[in-house]
């Protein structure tokens, strides 16, 4: 009950906000017709128990629920079942010092709480991964924080081609979505989406990267937020490639257990860059497509 009604109420009062104070527009192509089909089971997915990532740009602190809460046809968005499992920084959603009932809330929004510096083999993650395993739909935003650039921001500050990933030492991206996708019992369906137009509610301080509530909330340049899905982007010969030259990878289930063996070696590592990088390559034309389009 309790995340009915945090997910319900959640997702019609962002729904009202968005189209009052502003709106927002998904481009309906055949991108976003196959993800919709994904977070219905469909296309296989309920059959083989997979798995959907979902990984997108992260253009503001309110960019779930913000975003992610138009995402879907009302009727199926207010559905817990149908709804994404995320992840939020413990320092600003599960804080000590908010209210047990405000972190209860987030909670029952089917939001899990992520270490901030705690790197891939933290537990949290492990905890996360277990909802992969059980074939929930998971969203990432593998930035690791807020870039309001005209591309992808993150830890590498040049743009990278996937036919020169074994040269590039750093990618944008955080490794974690590479490791839930190569550990993964079931291999996930993994859909990038792109966004713009957050910024303009919680601009970015260019020198302090903090972001900050716009200063005058009623009038000055509108809400007006743009989301662009891209293909299907899969990994079974990076995969492959791996497996046939280390032996076959461990998986994780369900039940957060085997923390020892969670513990990445050196050449995981490598396969969790290489994945990471090709989602790059995926995310980052499709980031630039869609900012381009507004700031054009």
């Amino acid at each position: 009950m309790a995340r009915y009604l945090s997910i319900g109420c959640t997702t019609i009062l962002i729904r009202i906000f968005m189209n009052t104070y502003g709106q927002y527009n998904i481009e309906n192509d055949e991108h976003y017709a196959h993800f919709l089909t994904l977070v219905l089971g469909g296309d296989g997915r309920q059959e083989q128990g997979q798995s959907l990532i979902t990984i997108s740009n992260h253009r503001s602190l309110f960019d779930d629920p913000g975003v992610v809460s138009c995402l879907l046809p009302l009727w199926i968005g207010i559905q817990p079942k149908y709804n994404r499992w995320g992840i939020c920084s413990q320092e600003y959603c599960f804080a000590d010092a908010l209210p047990a009932i405000v972190k209860g809330y987030i909670g029952a929004g089917q939001v899990l709480p992520i270490q901030r510096g705690g790197g891939i083999n933290q537990p949290l993650l492990q905890h996360f991964a277990s909802l992969v395993a059980r074939g929930e739909w998971c969203h990432i935003f593998p930035e690791g924080g807020v870039w309001q650039w005209r591309e992808l921001g993150g830890r590498g500050r040049f743009a990278v081609l996937e036919g020169q990933s074994k040269n590039v030492q750093k990618s944008k991206l955080k490794w974690g979505v590479g490791k839930l996708i190569a550990h993964a019992p079931i291999r996930p369906r993994v859909v990038p989406f792109a966004h713009v137009g957050m910024e303009v509610l919680l601009p970015q301080d260019e020198t302090t990267r903090k972001t900050h509530v716009k200063e005058k909330l009623l009038g000055g340049e509108p809400l007006h937020v743009k989301i662009k899905f891209g293909e299907e982007i899969t990994f079974d010969d990076l995969i492959q490639e791996h497996e046939q030259k280390y032996g076959k990878l461990w998986v994780y289930n369900g039940d957060n257990n085997d923390h020892e063996q969670y513990v990445s070696s050196k050449v995981e590592k490598e396969l969790y860059k290489k994945i990471a990088l090709r989602i790059e390559y995926h995310l980052e034309n499709l980031t630039k497509k869609v900012v381009s389009s507004r700031y054009s």
